[in-house]
């Protein structure tokens, strides 16, 4: 890598850590649900489609729907056949929180009103 090149990385990553409020509020404009923001994040230019559905709880519809607003939007490349990759490296940090699995507690009390007999 070339010295400039480096450099240049360099003034990127400061320019999006120095406006990650702004990234953030335009990213929340299309990505308005949780699982929205749980295919932002899990697009890593290696994932494809199908492993973000997985990654997301989103069904596979959906994600290519969702690839397709951000792709216009000129937030992903994602050209035919290649896994998608962010025009912009950020994630909100909240939005990381998101991909924590459920802690085996909620889960029981989840199922346990499911499980409950209806009135």
């Amino acid at each position: 890598m070339t010295d400039e090149l480096t450099e240049l990385k360099k003034i990127s990553k400061l320019l999006i850590l120095a406006n990650g409020e702004a990234i953030e509020k335009e990213l929340s404009k299309i990505a308005t649900t949780d699982e929205r923001k749980r295919v932002w994040v899990s697009i890593n230019g290696q994932r494809q489609p199908e492993g973000i559905a997985a990654n997301s709880g989103m069904k596979i519809a959906a994600v290519y729907n969702f690839l397709k607003l951000l792709k216009n939007a000129e937030l992903i490349e994602n050209p035919h056949g290649q896994p998608p990759k962010k025009a912009i490296d950020y994630v909100p940090a909240s939005w990381l929180d998101l991909m924590k699995p459920e802690p085996e507690e909620e889960k029981q009390k989840g199922e346990e009103k499911v499980n409950e007999p209806t009135k």
